[in-house]
């Protein structure tokens, strides 16, 4: 698994901890977080490659506390660095 995936699988982990689902969908729309009564999901397009899958997560969690949350450095470096 190369580490772009393996970084993707981490952040769809934390998504999970936070009780966002990730939702892979054909669409043509850029992705991101939206809320469906009181679930929040983060859609994205399933053909997208790896680095904007992990991309468009790392943004939709930043939203979020992550304090308590353990978040590996790599992960952590990701989200942060998100816009």
């Amino acid at each position: 698994m190369s580490k772009t995936n393996t970084l993707l699988k981490e952040l769809e982990e934390v998504a999970a901890k936070l009780n966002i689902k990730v939702r892979y969908e054909r669409t043509k729309a850029r992705g991101g977080l939206c809320k469906k009564g009181e679930q929040f999901l983060i859609i994205i397009d399933k053909s997208a490659d790896p680095h904007y899958k992990t991309a468009v997560i790392a943004e939709a969690i930043k939203k979020f506390d992550l304090a308590d949350l353990y978040i590996s450095p790599k992960a952590r470096e990701a989200i942060e660095s998100a816009d």
